[in-house]
C-alpha cells in the first residue's frame, strides 16, 4: 500500500514521506530535476504538490530522518 499518490498528471507529486532515492527517482522519470537538504526522508518539497509542472524545473526537498507523518482521517483512528 502506498501512502503517496502521484497526483494529477502534468503536476508536481506529493513526495513527503519518501526516502530521498524514491523522491529523486519520481522527479527524474517526470523530466524535474531535484535539490535536496538533509538526509532521510522529505518532510517538505517546493514546488507543492499538485502545483502545474514545469519540464526541466527544479524541486527543493527538504529531508529529515523521520519521515512525516500524515494526518490520519476519521474513518481510520
Amino acid at each position: 500500500m502506498s501512502l503517496v499518490a502521484d497526483g494529477p498528471a502534468g503536476t508536481v507529486p506529493d513526495l513527503r514521506g519518501l526516502s530521498a532515492r524514491e523522491a529523486i527517482r519520481k522527479l527524474v522519470k517526470i523530466g524535474m530535476n531535484a535539490r535536496a537538504s538533509g538526509d532521510g526522508f522529505v518532510v517538505s518539497q517546493d514546488p507543492a504538490p499538485g502545483s502545474p509542472l514545469g519540464a526541466g524545473g527544479t524541486c527543493r526537498l527538504v529531508l529529515d530522518r523521520a519521515p512525516a507523518r500524515r494526518a490520519q482521517s476519521a474513518e481510520h483512528p
